[in-house]
């Protein structure tokens, strides 16, 4: 096999690079964000990205690109129409991550409707609140409302059942209700639906013209007072600020964010202000493990691609024929 030639432009795992290494030569310049894909677009074959923008310009640049393999599964930063004209397959990791998310959003499940971030918040500032201020609720038996029922969703949807009961609803218009069944979860066909009846509602959905801004003033209004909104998905699929207005009047009881309209979030963000609101900064399927696994997959479907073989996550599988 000839040896092609592989951009690395952001941090990934170095399992990543070194499969790659013994028949690529692979560009691999983290300190440089965005800077190697400029100089080296036009020779490369093979793209690795992570948040990156790869849009219609860069790719008219790129003379020999066959694969972008996108390391996570969001692809809002990657112009699939102009990849697919340009006959580049696209590639994500649809299972690499799901385990790590689904633990995060229940993490921030937790630690909202326990008050936990409130708590620590006020005793590092030397306010503590009372423990009546402070009193929480279990999520044992609740009713968690999924939108959108794929790996993450599901891999929830399990971690909730098995640890704490709890009734699972879903709303996908991609899955069956027959796949649902299977993962337990009882699929309903309007996002109403969800809305109303849940005391947790998790957004597992990418960001794409049907999500975009997907939850509203009208979507949240629906809520009950004492629901919390969680969000690891993309920024843009929640109006930030009927998010605000919502906390902040009582609405609904609470929410987390680990996304954002833009990113990184700013500190002036008027939400960071509500003692009933957590955010993180995008570091839901931050761990070792699901770090390795992407980069891994990524190489891997590099190296099918390399030998002419059908990658197994192709997001435009019109161009493989």
């Amino acid at each position: 096999m000839a040896r092609k030639k592989v951009i690395v432009p952001e941090t990934i795992h170095p399992v990543g690079p070194k499969i790659l290494q013994p028949v690529a030569d692979v560009i691999y310049e983290a300190e440089r964000p965005g800077k190697p894909l400029r100089d080296h677009i036009t020779e490369a074959h093979a793209i690795i990205v992570r948040l990156g923008e790869i849009d219609r310009e860069l790719l008219e640049q790129a003379k020999n690109l066959m694969i972008i393999a996108k390391h996570g599964v969001g692809i809002d930063n990657i112009d699939i129409k102009a990849a697919t004209e340009k006959k580049v397959v696209v590639i994500n990791t649809p299972l690499a991550n799901a385990e790590s998310v689904a633990e995060h959003d229940l993490g921030l499940m937790l630690a909202i409707n326990k008050k936990i971030v409130d708590a620590d918040r006020h005793i590092r500032l030397g306010k503590p609140k009372s423990r009546q201020q402070l009193v929480g609720v279990e999520l044992k038996d609740k009713k968690l409302g999924l939108i959108g029922m794929g790996h993450i969703g599901s891999t929830l949807a399990h971690q909730c059942q098995a640890a704490f009961n709890m009734k699972v609803n879903g709303y996908d218009p991609y899955v069956s209700r027959e796949k649902a069944s299977k993962l337990g979860i009882t699929k309903v066909e309007k996002l109403d639906e969800i809305l109303r009846d849940a005391d947790y509602v998790v957004i597992c959905v990418p960001l794409t013209k049907e999500t975009a801004n997907m939850i509203g003033a009208r979507e949240l209004s629906l809520m009950k007072k004492d629901a919390f909104l969680i969000n690891s998905s993309r920024g843009g699929i929640v109006d930030e600020d009927a998010l605000y207005d919502h906390l902040s009047k009582g609405k609904i009881a609470g929410a987390a964010l680990d996304v954002f309209r833009k990113e990184p979030p700013l500190s002036d963000n008027p939400l960071f202000s509500l003692d009933n609101f957590i955010g993180t900064p995008h570091i839901g399927g931050g761990t070792v493990e699901a770090m390795q696994r992407m980069a891994t997959t990524c190489a891997e479907e590099i190296l099918r691609m390399f030998r002419g073989e059908r990658p197994e996550f192709p997001l435009n599988p019109e161009v493989l024929g």
